[in-house]
């Protein structure tokens, strides 16, 4: 419901203000009617892709389940694109929009929805030239073809430089040029306090973007895997045996998903918090992935089926029979190589494991990775 409620406050809002804009115009019925029409339009095409995103799981972060981000970017816009119209049309700031619902949605939303704004302004001023439409449609177009597609890795300031730079070109060739047929420096003064100022907003927006959302995960996966992590100490205070075994198991886990090519961060927090009970794990804000390796941790069994999860059970089975067999005999040298191997026999052939992702050869590497950390094993006596 609230997913619907803000797309369909997106749509009312562009086309009540395409309604208010064209009373305070004077526009008569067949421009009224135009403007509202055209608007609505462009506002439903943006509405329909970013829902086609958020279903097809197409954003590349967790936007479609928060559609207030780009509801709010959005009004904005709409403002702005009122205000607009009383400002020099080298004075336009589309660019910062485009680039911003692009963001918080996908390029074809981010198009759409930047292109929707533009035609409210367009459609409440007169005597628009096609020239200046293409000049603001094209730059943010370019814009947002400039950052799209960053993920993991962020560059923030030669597409940004790229985006400002293309803009003021594109004003100075289709809009200074075309009415003076020569440049005039004092006229320039506005589109460049227009770049200055898309410049900064882009600036802020993206770093606040790249660390509150981006990497919100990021952070996440650095607390949750901190050993001194308020849970993590609480069951070092309150069961230290436990404790150490979860350190433990982490260690090889770690070790043996990054030589696999697996998910590191999401294996090593389920071999942290996989000796908790379900009531406890309950309160803590673990990721996506780690729940589900976790979910199937618990359940055991034929439920396991990811390589990282039947990697943390392994790791798990083999801390705590060593943990024992060092405890039973303090005084003697556990064999670690018969122990590993004959737990392999007994519980983990590939037989067993035929129902999960696991291969014979990550099998057959997960015992050799084993096998090759008695010198870890004696330390942990």
């Amino acid at each position: 419901m609230k997913n619907i409620g803000c797309m369909l406050l997106a749509v009312f809002a562009i086309t009540f203000a395409a309604f208010a804009g064209s009373l305070y115009t004077g526009a008569d019925l067949y421009y009224l009617v135009r403007n509202m029409v055209l608007c609505s339009c462009a506002s439903l095409a943006a509405v329909f892709t970013f829902q086609a995103g958020r279903i097809s799981g197409r954003f590349l972060y967790d936007d479609g389940e928060y559609p207030g981000r780009f509801i709010i970017i959005y009004l904005c816009g709409i403002l702005c694109a009122l205000v607009f119209t009383q400002l020099p049309v080298t004075g336009w700031m589309f660019l910062f929009f485009y680039v911003a619902l692009a963001r918080v949605s996908d390029s074809v939303t981010g198009i759409c929805a930047g292109t929707s704004l533009l035609v409210l302004t367009t459609v409440l001023c007169e005597q628009i030239s096609l020239s200046t439409f293409l000049v603001y449609l094209l730059s943010g177009m370019i814009g947002i073809a400039l950052f799209a597609g960053q993920k993991d890795e962020f560059y923030t300031m030669i597409p940004l430089g790229l985006s400002l730079g293309s803009q003021l070109l594109m004003i100075f060739a289709g809009e200074l040029l075309i009415q003076n047929k020569k440049l005039l420096w004092e006229e320039a003064l506005v589109p460049i306090a227009n770049t200055v100022m898309n410049g900064i907003l882009l600036y802020l927006f993206l770093q606040y973007y790249i660390n509150k959302v981006a990497k919100k995960t990021d952070n996440l996966y650095l607390m949750l895997n901190d050993p001194e992590y308020t849970v993590m100490a609480k069951m070092r205070e309150e069961e230290k045996d436990t404790y150490y075994r979860a350190l433990h198991t982490a260690y090889l886990v770690e070790r043996i998903a990054s030589e696999l090519g697996l998910d590191v961060r999401s294996a090593k927090c389920a071999a942290y918090y996989g000796y908790l009970p379900e009531e406890r794990l309950s309160e803590i804000p673990f990721p996506e992935p780690v729940s589900s390796l976790l979910a199937e941790l618990k359940a055991g069994g034929n439920h396991l089926k990811k390589k990282e999860a039947v990697i943390v059970r392994i790791c798990h089975r083999v801390i705590r029979e060593i943990q024992t067999a060092n405890g039973s005999d303090k005084k003697g040298k556990t064999d670690y190589e018969k122990l590993i191997t004959d737990l392999f026999g007994r519980q983990y052939s590939m037989e067993r494991l035929a129902d999960t992702d696991i291969t014979l050869s990550d099998l057959r590497y997960i015992q050799k990775r084993l096998l090759e950390e008695k010198m870890y094993y004696e330390f942990m006596m």
